[in-house]
């Protein structure tokens, strides 16, 4: 189902979506009169609606169904700013996972300023309504040691460049956990030296080549996932 993402959506009888909306809905989208439309509130709150009219100065909609999501898993991501295009893709594979909170860390090995809100808003909201997903994350700016460290049960440190291997550790499905990826140039002793001195911290090294950082965010999200299937 095509969806679309309205800031403060609440539900009601009819909804009426006007210029930038429109314009992508109609030249964009080429959403028709009939076709049922899913409105997200990135906030849980999803509104079925049916498309009623469409004229060049606003789109008509009609209430249908209302869906108010229930959070299955609370992960949350620190990412190693990567170069832009790896980064604007860690942005929305993590909306498309279900990521909760983003801290952007710029580490040791960061080449990336941190990006313009609106740009990171639009990122977001892209990957919300090709995905339907539910829930826009809440991304800020952050270092290592600002990052609220004893919020989680687990927080899963992707590290190709130290041998070992943490054992696994056992959580419920709603305990806020953390997963931990660096940019292209990877960690920095001092940054690897920090990161394992947190007692919640779990090494996990894959026996791969090194991974992109998308690609890491993709397998470590993946572990996360998997652990909570039973």
């Amino acid at each position: 189902m095509r969806a679309h993402w309205v800031k403060d959506l609440i539900e009601q009888d009819s909804y009426v979506l006007k210029d930038q909306s429109l314009h992508h809905l109609v030249n964009v989208v080429r959403i028709e009169a009939g076709e049922e439309l899913m409105l997200l509130s990135g906030a849980g709150l999803m509104v079925v609606t049916t498309v009623e009219s469409i004229s060049k100065r606003e789109l008509k909609l009609k209430f249908k169904e209302k869906i108010e999501d229930q959070r299955s898993f609370n992960f949350d991501l620190a990412l190693g700013m990567p170069k832009r295009d790896a980064l604007e893709l860690c942005l929305k594979q993590a909306t498309e996972l279900g990521f909760r909170n983003i801290y952007l860390v710029r580490s040791d090995f960061s080449q990336m300023r941190f990006p313009e809100a609106d740009r990171v808003e639009k990122l977001l909201v892209s990957a919300l309504e090709q995905s339907n997903a539910p829930y826009l994350p809440q991304v800020q700016e952050a270092d290592w040691k600002s990052i609220p460290w004893d919020q989680y049960s687990e927080a899963i440190l992707m590290d190709s460049q130290t041998k070992i291997q943490a054992p696994k550790k056992t959580s419920d499905s709603l305990s806020p956990r953390l997963l931990i990826i660096g940019p292209e140039g990877g960690f920095s002793s001092g940054e690897l030296q920090f990161l394992h001195s947190k007692e919640r911290v779990r090494v996990v090294n894959l026996p791969t080549p090194i991974l992109r950082t998308p690609t890491a965010l993709a397998v470590g999200a993946g572990l996360m996932i998997e652990s909570l299937l039973k």
